[in-house]
């Protein structure tokens, strides 16, 4: 049940138990699709080139580069990014209680810094609830939602071509 790709490359015994463990691990049915057991070095393969590609598009991305610095200025982006989309508030406090793993002051540099780069704005919610002056609502620039979501198409784009090249 090994894959085809793995067969060419006359595997030992023993790489074909290694690859029949690793793929009785993996989670496929999450997958939006059927893949057949000889196929997933075809899927890993797919993967890895993309990943390639995603780190090839963030190069003249300032945007997405700078998220993808670090994990926390991605989880900072991404609490800031779904509060953008619901309309909701979303401030350094608040984003600290929803990240308690770091301090504020970590959430308040890593906020800090991306308005200074223009990547955040200090702008009013589209649901703004609060009338307290103190609170300084932050929301992604229009360029880091254009970057965000053209490099998540991107990977829909290369998923949904893995279908219908490899599977299908």
């Amino acid at each position: 049940m090994a894959s085809a790709a793995i067969k060419k490359l006359n595997s030992s015994v023993e790489d074909l138990k290694r690859q029949k463990n690793i793929i009785s691990k993996l989670n496929l049915a999450k997958l939006p699709f059927k893949i057949s057991p000889d196929r997933m070095c075809d899927l890993n393969l797919e993967m890895a080139r993309h990943s390639s590609a995603v780190l090839k598009y963030q190069e003249d991305k300032s945007g997405i580069k700078w998220i993808f610095s670090s994990i926390k200025k991605y989880k900072v982006f991404l609490i800031i990014f779904e509060a953008n989309e619901l309309g909701e508030e979303i401030y350094k406090e608040k984003i600290s209680n929803k990240l308690q793993e770091y301090s504020y002051k970590t959430v308040a540099q890593i906020v800090d810094d991306g308005v200074k780069k223009n990547f955040f704005i200090k702008l009013n919610a589209r649901a703004n609830t609060t009338k307290d002056l103190k609170i300084r609502n932050v929301r992604p620039s229009e360029e880091i939602i254009i970057e965000f979501i053209n490099w998540k198409i991107d990977l829909l784009a290369s998923l949904m071509k893995f279908e219908k090249d490899l599977v299908n």
